[in-house]
């Protein structure tokens, strides 16, 4: 299984890791190490993550108020938003691709 990300949700992973990297190096490079545990771990179980909108999951990153979203197909994982638990429910729903 692999994982591949929609345009918008590798923007918001940059925009996301170039603002830690403003506020202190150390950040970023800590934030960039967290998402990619998220990765991981949505690879070694992709199912255990909660579906919250019809066969949409979440998988948390630690320490950082951020969550991927992501449809689990055949042979992929989709992240259609690395989400800040700051913004506005949902603002995603209308970038979701199928």
């Amino acid at each position: 299984m692999r994982i591949n990300y929609d345009d918008a949700a590798r923007e918001e992973e940059s925009e996301a890791a170039e603002w830690y990297g403003k506020q202190q190096k150390t950040l970023q490079t800590r934030f960039l190490a967290k998402w990619k545990d998220a990765e991981n771990r949505m690879l070694a179980s992709p199912r255990i993550h909660r579906c919250f909108e019809g066969d949409l999951r979440k998988c948390w990153f630690e320490v950082f108020p951020y969550t991927l979203v992501f449809h689990i197909r055949e042979d992929e994982l989709r992240v259609i938003a690395v989400m800040p638990m700051s913004r506005r429910p949902g603002y995603w729903k209308g970038l979701a691709g199928s």
